[in-house]
């Protein structure tokens, strides 16, 4: 064995990031109002590091995604800034990807005393009540909402106070939708303003859309 290899059973170095984020989704595909939301929660939590995490197999889904591994390479080309980090982690999970087996897996990666921040959209908060061992989860991390709109910034901090450890961020984000710009696509449509060029290119290399 030389210098620089590990014994299987040596563990790699903890990482050092004290505030790291959790951005999960099925990015199928991602766009330009996903990396804008990243951006901005990063920004506002005073993030050193964000975990970008495609869907393996998702609960909340009930039409098949693409290819994993195409949604992982998209991915890789949309969050391109060094603070983003694009993890395979629920592949390695395999099965349904809950948040809690997620978060208990990616938690001893860092030091003792790194907090952690799981971002979700609006409706997914709402329905947050529903999602497997909800409190368990709230007990891991804080749990940091993001409201697209004015009307249901108000709103949403009424349910996270009622939840607690629940963080409401009002963000100027545009609303943008996976299923439309997939339908843009195989449709032929412009899709100007919603991808960014290197995920745009990679789709129609790949014809992933048709």
């Amino acid at each position: 064995m030389t210098e620089n290899e590990k014994s299987p059973n040596e563990k790699s170095p903890l990482k050092k990031a004290k505030r790291v984020g959790i951005f999960g989704g099925a990015f199928d595909p991602p766009h330009l109002g996903h990396i804008r939301l990243a951006e901005l929660c990063a920004e506002r939590l005073g993030l050193e590091e964000l975990l970008i995490v495609p869907t393996y197999h998702s609960p909340h889904k009930p039409t098949p995604l693409t290819d994993y591994e195409q949604r992982m390479e998209m991915c890789r080309r949309a969050f391109t800034k060094k603070i983003f980090t694009v993890s395979d982690i629920e592949k390695k999970l395999g099965g349904i990807g809950y948040s809690i087996d997620m978060l208990r897996a990616v938690k001893p990666q860092y030091q003792k005393g790194t907090k952690f921040f799981l971002i979700v959209g609006s409706d997914m908060l709402f329905s947050f009540r529903s999602w497997f061992k909800y409190e368990s989860i709230l007990k891991e991390c804080t749990v940091t909402a993001a409201a697209r709109e004015e009307d249901s910034y108000s709103d949403m901090c009424e349910f996270a106070a009622e939840l607690g450890r629940v963080k409401v961020l009002n963000l100027p984000v545009t609303e943008l939708s996976s299923t439309e710009i997939r339908e843009k696509l195989k449709g032929g449509e412009s899709t100007e303003g919603l991808l960014s060029k290197e995920v745009y290119d990679y789709i129609k290399e790949g014809k992933i859309y048709g």
